[in-house]
């Protein structure tokens, strides 16, 4: 069982909900499903616009065996929407984003994120795409996958 134990909310990346939806890889699955189902009982799960859009995006994909379709996807927005938060991206994340990104070496879409979830006051960003237990600026990058991951947030 995974330990979320934080009272901060917590905002997942692209990558997770896609593994959360995806059954190629069962490990990670499992730890996707286990992750979102935990932090939405607390009341911590938190979305941002542009990460419904890549999971939609990377979900759509021809390459995908199945790829699911726009009205599946409809289905999964809105289930996501009823146990999570989800926050807009403006521009003022935007701006957050371009300062941070000469400042802390990040691209445009990771800055987004990591913009959203300061905007949000979360601490975490569940995510296989940055280093393990990095700190910027307050909010934690935490890989769900890595050995002896505690998804604790502290």
């Amino acid at each position: 069982m995974i330990d979320v134990t934080s009272s901060s909310v917590a905002l997942v990346d692209t990558n997770i909900l896609v593994y959360a939806y995806d059954l190629s890889d069962l490990s990670k699955h499992t730890v996707a499903r286990e992750l979102i189902e935990n932090l939405s009982d607390d009341g911590r799960l938190l979305f941002s616009t542009q990460v419904l859009n890549e999971f939609c995006s990377v979900m759509m994909r021809p390459s995908r065996t199945p790829p699911l379709s726009p009205a599946e996807l409809v289905d999964v927005i809105r289930e996501l929407e009823a146990i999570s938060q989800v926050v807009p991206v403006t521009a003022a994340l935007t701006r957050r984003a371009l300062k941070a990104m000469p400042r802390h070496a990040m691209s445009f879409w990771d800055a987004l994120i990591w913009a959203a979830a300061v905007e949000n006051a979360a601490a975490i960003i569940y995510t296989e795409d940055f280093q393990d237990g990095r700190d910027v600026d307050g909010v934690r990058f935490v890989n769900p996958f890595s050995p002896g991951a505690r998804l604790q947030g502290t």
